[in-house]
């Protein structure tokens, strides 16, 4: 009976974060299986060989912090842009995307700079990280070029996140989902000729993953800024675009917004790389059974991603048009629609551990270490979505300048101290790791909705 009571009480706030998020889903699924797709198909060019994967693993580590730092300074635009745009502001709307479109250049332009700097860390950490009889140098000399291939599509990614980021502030979810859907298709077609070496090309393996990610987020940028142009129905906000509507007060409102999400993104991120980095310690095996065991984990995070994109134009429109009555509920319906799809993949993880593990590989010993650290993964699917969740819907609050200290005592002093204890103090090696991660997310889980919950009374 209460069962009943609840979905009848709450059945109009999951179809409305539900509409929204479907698309977002499929938007954010084309951009995990980029890396999934790399992941995989990488791992089956290097068959028995663990260095290609663990190769893709430590060059898209070391860009995903770099590029997360990026994404968390843009997805300010979404929550400003959707207050504006429940007020019925057109102009302000369209002042605001202007902007967008510059400070996220800019974004792109500094990331850039800043991933060509740190490019010689790959090698000096494949040798920092070398294990006795591992020959880790040769994982550094292979990550290179797919590190450099990753590197180049950092502005046109910006670019893309400008157009998108506004568009889902103004409740468009949709066309990011198409074109990213149909980026996705080409990169894993361009996998296929590159990798491989089919039609004629030459086999690249990893360096051919990355170009392959390279052109389709090229072919991506080119689709979503054709679409803003030939829109009819944006077109009134194309018609507000002035040369003096550039000003510092509007980047420097997108700034304030974005830096502690970013800063929450890239600790939370770094604690996740730092782990798959740590793994290169214990050897190739280990390191391309992180590998394996993150990328199926950010194929079920990216549902808790979307449902809390979602979130934030919910939360975001009722902010700004004043209908606070409604919150209380729509935070619940978050709760419990990311905490349903956590139990869901909490048991797939575990019944399904070594057939989702050997997608991946033929490696016998990766496929079985992969399969026990799933398991661990599975624990922290609860404590994972609950903080994804709060800081989303903080986030639409413009609530973000609290997530900095939660992340920073979450992470930097429980997540990473306790991991490196158990990993190398306990002999746990990578399953300590992944412990340590359990700690940090839950701590930052228990704190944000605390948090939350203050604004909800």
């Amino acid at each position: 009976m209460y069962l009943c009571a609840m979905l009848r009480r709450f059945t109009k706030y999951y179809k409305r974060i539900l509409a929204l998020a479907l698309p977002v889903v499929l938007a954010q699924a084309g951009q995990l299986t980029t890396q999934f797709a790399d992941t995989a198909m990488v791992g089956n060019y290097g068959g028995e060989d663990p260095a290609p994967l663990a190769a893709v693993s430590l060059g898209g580590s070391l860009f995903l912090l770099i590029y997360l730092a990026a994404l968390g300074l843009a997805l300010s635009i979404t929550p400003i842009v959707g207050e504006h745009y429940a007020r019925g502001d057109r102009r302000e709307v369209g002042r605001l995307f202007q902007n967008s479109a510059l400070y996220c250049t800019i974004i792109g332009v500094v990331a850039t700079a800043v991933a060509v700097a740190l490019r010689p860390f790959i090698a000096v950490l494949g040798v920092w990280m070398s294990a006795p009889g591992q020959n880790i140098e040769r994982v550094a000399d292979m990550a290179l070029p797919y590190y450099d291939m990753l590197v180049w599509s950092i502005l046109p990614l910006m670019l893309f996140l400008a157009v998108k980021q506004f568009l889902e502030g103004i409740g468009n979810t949709k066309t990011a989902m198409w074109i990213t859907l149909g980026g996705n298709a080409l990169n894993i077609l361009l996998n296929y000729l590159f990798i491989f070496g089919h039609w004629g090309t030459e086999a690249m393996g990893a360096e051919g993953a990355g170009l392959a990610t390279l052109i389709s987020r090229v072919a991506q940028t080119i689709a979503i800024i054709v679409y803003y142009y030939s829109s009819r129905r944006l077109r009134i906000y194309r018609a507000f675009f002035e040369r003096d509507a550039i000003r510092r007060s509007y980047l420097a409102t997108l700034f304030r917004v974005g830096y502690p999400i970013s800063f929450q993104m890239v600790l939370e991120s770094a604690a996740f790389i730092l782990t798959s980095i740590l793994a290169l310690s214990f050897g190739e095996v280990a390191a391309g059974s992180m590998q394996v065991t993150f990328s199926i984990a950010n194929t079920a995070w990216m549902i808790t991603v979307a449902i809390g994109s979602a979130s934030t134009i919910v939360v975001s429109h009722l902010y700004g048009s004043g209908h606070r009555a409604e919150l209380r509920d729509t935070v619940a319906a978050t709760y419990h629609l990311g905490l349903a799809w956590g139990v869901f993949m909490a048991m797939v993880f575990v019944l399904f551990r070594e057939p989702l593990a050997a997608i991946f590989t033929e490696n016998g010993e990766v496929i079985a270490l992969s399969a026990q650290l799933m398991v661990l993964i599975a624990i922290y699917q609860f404590s994972d979505a609950i903080q994804g969740l709060s800081i989303s819907m903080l986030r639409g609050l413009q609530d973000v300048k609290v997530i900095m200290p939660i992340v920073l005592v979450s992470y930097l002093g429980l997540n990473i101290p306790i991991g490196c204890w158990l990993a190398y103090g306990m002999d746990m090696g990578c399953h300590g790791l992944v412990t340590g991660l359990i700690v940090g997310l839950t701590s930052a889980a228990v704190m944000t909705f605390i948090r939350l919950r203050r604004h909800v009374r």
